[in-house]
C-alpha cells in the first residue's frame, strides 16, 4: 500500500483527488491545501474548492499559508511514500520537503513541457492559437514546472475551447490515467526523461488588469483571448453609451462575423449591471476599440 499525501487548491485538483480515493493500492494520508481566504464582492471568508471538498467528506485537511518548519514536520510525521500535487500553486517546495517521500513529488501540468510553464498555462495555449496540447506527469524539484517528466500525455485544443474545458479535458485526462501512470512510476522511478531547458516558455499570470482587450491585435486572437479568459478573470473593454458616459463592460462570448471583418459580443456585463446580451443593448453602447 503506498501512503500518498495530495497537495492542491483549485476545483481542477477534484478529479484527480475523487480518481485517488478510488485507487485500491494507494492510501490517503492527508490532503495539503490553503488556508481560508476573503472571495467575491462580499469579501466572505471561504475555503477553497479542495478544502471544502475534504470538509464535506471527511478527509483529513491540513491548511497552510507558507512551509513553515511546523508544517514541514506535521508532513514529514505521516512518512508517506509519495506526494502528489495538482494546482497547488505557491507555496513552491524545497528539497526538504521533497525529501521527506521515499518517491518524491509528483506534479500534473497541463502543458507540454518544458512550454508553458507557470501559473495559467491553459488560457495562454488557447490565445496562441495552440491546437495540440498535452498534461504532463512530472517529478518535482525546487524550480517551479522545472523536474523531470514521468510521462506526457497528448490532446487536442477545440477550437472554441474555454480556459474551464481546457482544464476540465486536462485533468480528466491525467485522473482517467493516473493508476497507470503512478503504478509505472513507482516501479521504476528513475525512469524519467530530463526537460530540454532550452525550449522553455512562459507567460506571466492573468489578472482583472491584464484582462483587458488588446485591439490591436487580429480579430482570431481576441476572440481566442475572450474564451481563454472565461471563466475567470473575463476579457473586458470600454463601451460608451448615447451620453457619451464610458464605462466598462465584460465580454463573456464573442464570434467573428461571416466575412471575417468584425468581432461581435455575445453574453456581456456593463459594470454595474446584470449580464445581458450584447444585441438587447447595442444600440444604447458602442464600443472603443482603441488601447
Amino acid at each position: 500500500m503506498t501512503k500518498i499525501i495530495f497537495f492542491g487548491a483549485s476545483i481542477y485538483s477534484l478529479p484527480i483527488l475523487e480518481k485517488l480515493l478510488e485507487l485500491p493500492n494507494f492510501e490517503l494520508q492527508i490532503v495539503v491545501s490553503k488556508i481560508d481566504k476573503a472571495f467575491g464582492r462580499s469579501q466572505k471568508i471561504t475555503p477553497n474548492p479542495v478544502a471544502k471538498y475534504c470538509l464535506d467528506h471527511h478527509l483529513p485537511l491540513l491548511q497552510i499559508e507558507t512551509f513553515s518548519e511546523d508544517c514541514k514536520l506535521k508532513i514529514k510525521d505521516f512518512k508517506a511514500d509519495l506526494g502528489l500535487c495538482v494546482a497547488f500553486g505557491p507555496p513552491f517546495f524545497d528539497e526538504d520537503i521533497i525529501n521527506s517521500f521515499s518517491y518524491k513529488i509528483i506534479n500534473i501540468h497541463p502543458s507540454p513541457l518544458p512550454k508553458y510553464r507557470g501559473a495559467t498555462p491553459g488560457p495562454w495555449q488557447i490565445i496562441n492559437g495552440e491546437t495540440k496540447s498535452a498534461v504532463t506527469f512530472f517529478q518535482i524539484d525546487p524550480l517551479p514546472d522545472h523536474g523531470p517528466i514521468i510521462t506526457t500525455l497528448p490532446f487536442d485544443i477545440s477550437p472554441t475551447e474555454t480556459a474551464q474545458s481546457f482544464y476540465q479535458k486536462a485533468f480528466s485526462l491525467a485522473a482517467d490515467n493516473l493508476q497507470l501512470v503512478l503504478e509505472s512510476y513507482l516501479s521504476n522511478p528513475e525512469s524519467l526523461l530530463p526537460q530540454d531547458h532550452s525550449q522553455k516558455s512562459y507567460f506571466p499570470k492573468l489578472t482583472k488588469d491584464t484582462a483587458k482587450i488588446d485591439w490591436s491585435w487580429n480579430l482570431n486572437k481576441i476572440e481566442a483571448f475572450i474564451r481563454a479568459l472565461n471563466p475567470w478573470p473575463i476579457a473586458w473593454t470600454f463601451v460608451e453609451n448615447l451620453n457619451h458616459d464610458i464605462f466598462k463592460m465584460k465580454i463573456f462570448s464573442a464570434f467573428i462575423n461571416q466575412n471575417k471583418s468584425d468581432l461581435i459580443p455575445e453574453t456581456v456585463q456593463i459594470e454595474g449591471k446584470n449580464k445581458t446580451e450584447w444585441n438587447e443593448i447595442k444600440k444604447y453602447y458602442s464600443l472603443i476599440r482603441k488601447n
